[in-house]
C-alpha cells in the first residue's frame, strides 16, 4: 500500500478518539484518520453513563442522535460501603436527568460510524507499529491487512492504557495503584426486571460491582489486587462465583439468571497518568493520558471530555498557539490531583477491616 497523508492522525478508535475526531471535524479541519486496532466486534468494559455527559453529547452534535440508540436509563447508584446496610445515590434531583447503562460494543461501533460519516476516515483493523518525528509532523508505519506508512502533521493518542504513540516518543506511566476487575457475565430471565442502579459492595478483599445492561444482560465485576486474586483463586471462575455466592448484595435475586463462564473478562485497572501529557505536536487524551479507579466509573465521560479538548489544542497549534495545550495539561493534572483526593476519601470510609492487606494498600496510598 503507498504512502499517505493526513493532517491529524489519531491512534484509537475508542470513545477519546472519536470524539477527538468529531470535534475536530466540527471546526472544519479536513484529513482526520482514526487508526483502530480493533474491528469493534470484541466486548468492551465500561458500562454507566452519568448524567452530566449530556453536555459533552450535545457538545459533539451527538445528543439527538445518541438518544435514538436506545440505552438504558440509570437512576443512580447504591453502595453497601463502611456499613452492611444499603445507602442510596440517585440521580432525581439532578438537573441533567438520569444517566445510562451502555451496551458499551454498540456505543463505540456508532460513536465510529458517526466521525466516518462527518468526514473521518478509518482504518480499521490496524496498529501502529512505529513512529518518527519528522520536520512536518510524525511518520506512523502501520501494521494491517498491508504495511502503510501515515505521514500526519498531528498526532492523537487515544490508545487507551497501552499509550502507544507517547510511549515511543518517550512518555511513561506513573502509577498509583494497579487494581484487577473480573467480569461477569448473566442472562436474566424474561420474568425479572431490570434493575436501573448500579450497585457497590466492598468484602474484606476488595468490591464487587453490578450493572445491568441492555438486551436482558447483568454485569457483575470483583475489583481486586494481584495478590488477593492469587490467594483466592478468583481467576478460577467456580471460585468467583463461590466467592459472589457469599455477598450479601451483590448476589441478591440471581435465581434463574443464565452464567457464561468462555464470557469471563480480565481487566487491568490502574491509577496512573502520563508524566507528559502533551509534546511537539502530539497529545494524549482518555486513558491514554490519565486512567482512574473503577470506583468512580468516569472514564466514558473523561475520554469524551478530553476528546473535546484535544480540538482545542491542535486549533492553537494550527495557529501557532501553544497556550491551549498548556492549558490542557495544567487541567489534566489538576483533574488527576482532584481524582486522588476523592479516591483516598472514598477508600477511607471503608474500616471494618483493619486487617485485611487490600485495605491496608488502599489506605496507605497518597
Amino acid at each position: 500500500m503507498p504512502d499517505s497523508t493526513c493532517r491529524v492522525a489519531i491512534v484509537g478508535g475508542g470513545p477519546a478518539g472519536c470524539a477527538a475526531a468529531l470535534a475536530l471535524l466540527q471546526r472544519g479541519l479536513d484529513g482526520v484518520v482514526l487508526i483502530e486496532a480493533g474491528d469493534y466486534g470484541r466486548p468492551r468494559v465500561g458500562e454507566s453513563l452519568p448524567p452530566d455527559t449530556r453536555e459533552l453529547l450535545m457538545r459533539l452534535g451527538l445528543w439527538e442522535a445518541f438518544r435514538q440508540q436506545g440505552h438504558d436509563p440509570c437512576l443512580g447508584s447504591c453502595s453497601a460501603w463502611g456499613d452492611d446496610q444499603i445507602g442510596y445515590n440517585d440521580f432525581i434531583s439532578n438537573p441533567h436527568g438520569s444517566g445510562w447503562h451502555l451496551d458499551r460494543q454498540r456505543f463505540e461501533r456508532w460513536l465510529a460510524d458517526e466521525a466516518v460519516a462527518r468526514g473521518a476516515r478509518l482504518l480499521g483493523g490496524t496498529r501502529l507499529n512505529a513512529l518518527e518525528p519528522t520536520a512536518q509532523g510524525y511518520r506512523l508505519h502501520l501494521r494491517g491487512q498491508a504495511p502503510h506508512t501515515l505521514h500526519a502533521d498531528y498526532l492523537i493518542d487515544a490508545s487507551g492504557g497501552h499509550a502507544r504513540a507517547a510511549r515511543l516518543l518517550g512518555a511513561r506511566f506513573q502509577e498509583l495503584d494497579q487494581l484487577i476487575c473480573l467480569y461477569g457475565f448473566f442472562t436474566r430471565p424474561a420474568t425479572a426486571a431490570a434493575n436501573h442502579l448500579t450497585l457497590l459492595e466492598a468484602t474484606e478483599y476488595g468490591w464487587w460491582y453490578r450493572a445491568s445492561l441492555p438486551d436482558g444482560q447483568l454485569c457483575i465485576a470483583l475489583a481486586c489486587d494481584q495478590p488477593g486474586l492469587r490467594e483466592l483463586g478468583a481467576n478460577d471462575w467456580r471460585r468467583w462465583l463461590n466467592l459472589l455466592a457469599d455477598t450479601r448484595h451483590a448476589a441478591a435475586n440471581l435465581e434463574g439468571h443464565g452464567f457464561d463462564p468462555s464470557r469471563m473478562l480480565a481487566s487491568p485497572a490502574p491509577s496512573c497518568r502520563l508524566d507528559r501529557i502533551t509534546g511537539h505536536r502530539w497529545l494524549a487524551v482518555g486513558d491514554a493520558a490519565s486512567r482512574f479507579d473503577p470506583l468512580l466509573a468516569r472514564g466514558i465521560h473523561k475520554a469524551l471530555e478530553d476528546g473535546l479538548a484535544a480540538a482545542d489544542v491542535i486549533a492553537g497549534w494550527l495557529a501557532n498557539d501553544d497556550e491551549p495545550a498548556q492549558h490542557y495539561e495544567e487541567q489534566i493534572q489538576q483533574r488527576y490531583q482532584e481524582f486522588r483526593d476523592m479516591r483516598r476519601y472514598l477508600y477511607a470510609q471503608e474500616r471494618r477491616w483493619p486487617e485485611s492487606p487490600f485495605w491496608q494498600a488502599r489506605h496507605g496510598l497518597a
